[in-house]
C-alpha cells in the first residue's frame, strides 16, 4: 500500500508541475495555489534537511533580488525554492539544469520574436520567457522521490 501512495504522490507532483508550466506559458503566471499544493506534497514526502532548507531560503532571497530587477518572476522564484528543497542534496543540479533549459528556451523565444517581427510567422512578439517551464522540466529529474 505504501508504494501505491508513493506513486500517487509522484503523479500528483507531475500533474502540478504540468499545470504550473501550462499556466506560465498561457498566462505568464505561476498560481500560488499550485505552489502551495506542490509545497505540501514535497514537504510530506521529503525528509527534513537543514541543508535543503538553507538552499531553499537562499533561493527565495536571491529570487526577491531577481524579481526586483525583473530577471525572474516571483512565482518562478518560489517554484525554484520548493523544487530545490525537494531535490535535497541535488539542488545544485536543479539550478544547473534549469539554467541550461532556460537558455535553450530563451533562444527559442528570441528566434520566435525574430520571425514574428519580420512577418515570417503571424504572431505578436513575446516580451517574457515562461521560465517555469525550464524549472518544471528540471524538477522532474532532480526531485528526490521522482
Amino acid at each position: 500500500m505504501a508504494s501505491n501512495s508513493y506513486f500517487l504522490l509522484q503523479i500528483i507532483t507531475v500533474v502540478l508541475l504540468l499545470a504550473i508550466a501550462f499556466s506560465d506559458v498561457s498566462q505568464r503566471k505561476v498560481p500560488n495555489i499550485f505552489l502551495l499544493l506542490l509545497l505540501i506534497v514535497c514537504a510530506t514526502v521529503t525528509p527534513f534537511s537543514l541543508h535543503s532548507l538553507i538552499a531553499g531560503i537562499t533561493i527565495v532571497v536571491f529570487g526577491i533580488v531577481a524579481f526586483h530587477y525583473r530577471w525572474l518572476g516571483a512565482g518562478d522564484s518560489k517554484l525554484l525554492a520548493v523544487c530545490a528543497y525537494a531535490s535535497l542534496e541535488q539542488w545544485y543540479w536543479l539550478l544547473l539544469k534549469t539554467a541550461l533549459l532556460g537558455g535553450v528556451l530563451s533562444v527559442a523565444y528570441w528566434l520566435f520574436n525574430y520571425f514574428a517581427l519580420r512577418g515570417v510567422i503571424a504572431a505578436k512578439p513575446q516580451t517574457t520567457v515562461p521560465y517555469a517551464v525550464a524549472i518544471c522540466i528540471a524538477a522532474t529529474t532532480t526531485i528526490h522521490y521522482m
